[in-house]
């Protein structure tokens, strides 16, 4: 089975822990903390972001959370634009959470650091205004004293 083959497995909830173990070979929190992927695995999971279907991308955009990879980073940003919540909310998640990335230096551009403050303060939808402005919190605290202009 391709990369891109099983990120389509995300579309049925049936065999998404098997999607998850023929990419990554993990399915808990702990181990993913710690997998490293190969470019062909990446580029299906950045596509599988883009997917028509939104369990292909919360799958997706959910193993992307874990890859310190700077290259994900556009794509997890894009996603904050999902018309789905559920979607957006982990978009959120990933683009301020450390523990999922132990490795990643947090550094995001400044159109995702916009992009969440609109959320934040705008979004319809609670979760995902309270993940934005959590998002936001932890990465003001890993950045205390930058200056936002000097973001990726």
């Amino acid at each position: 089975m391709t990369p891109a083959e099983a990120v389509q497995l995300f579309r049925l909830k049936e065999h998404q822990l098997d999607a998850m173990r023929a990419l990554v070979g993990a399915v808990n929190a702990s181990d993913l903390r710690k997998v490293s992927v190969s470019d062909e695995v990446r580029d299906a999971l950045i596509a599988g972001a883009s997917d028509p279907y939104p369990p292909v991308r919360f799958g997706s955009l959910q193993l992307l959370d874990h890859l310190p990879d700077p290259a994900v980073l556009p794509v997890i940003c894009r996603a904050l634009d999902d018309a789905v919540p559920r979607v957006r909310r982990l978009a959120a998640h990933a683009l301020g959470c450390g523990i999922c990335k132990p490795t990643w230096d947090g550094a995001l551009t400044s159109e995702a650091v916009v992009k969440l403050a609109k959320l934040a303060s705008e979004d319809d939808n609670k979760k995902v205004r309270d993940e934005a402005r959590l998002a936001l919190a932890c990465w003001r605290r890993r950045h205390a004293g930058d200056d936002p202009a000097t973001t990726r």
